[in-house]
């Protein structure tokens, strides 16, 4: 099992997402992120990996959700942690990885995303934490998934 990590910077009323430009999620609108490296907290980890694939610097990002993808694909199963930042530091740029953009939260690209992201991020926009798992099968469509509220995170 991949452990991951993936940012969301909202600044009410606008979200910023990235469109992935390579490898897995290729073409699809998402948040920020990436592996765990060995020894990095995932604090540390989202941090990184924001800066690398936007040119920014998070500011308190806060733990929101936990949740683990199950694949009929043969692609390996990932625990992802999201946080949520209001503020960062830095010039927002382009990557290698990413092509950040901004959107007004009424105006969300979801058919350009994840599934699954339609279910876990208006919990997250307005500050829900959350954990569950979705299971995808070989054409990445949701075969079955659970997905709950929570006062806090494990």
């Amino acid at each position: 099992m991949r452990e991951e990590v993936v940012s969301i910077i909202y600044q009410f009323p606008n979200i910023l997402l990235g469109m992935k430009k390579n490898k897995f999620g290729r073409g699809k609108y998402n948040g920020f992120g990436g592996g765990l490296e060995k020894g990095e907290t995932l604090e540390e980890c989202v941090i990184r990996e924001t800066l690398e694939e936007a040119n920014i610097i998070l500011v308190d990002p806060e733990k929101m959700g936990k949740i683990l993808f199950e694949f009929q694909t043969g692609e390996q199963d990932h625990l992802v942690h999201f946080f949520m930042s209001h503020g960062y530091s830095g010039d927002l740029q382009e990557s290698k990885e990413m092509i950040p953009k901004w959107f007004n939260d009424t105006e969300i690209p979801y058919d350009q995303m994840w599934a699954d992201d339609k279910y876990w991020l208006p919990m997250l926009l307005v500050g829900k934490k959350f954990e569950g798992n979705f299971i995808f099968d070989e054409n990445f469509n949701i075969v079955r998934y659970n997905l709950k509220e929570v006062s806090s995170l494990k």
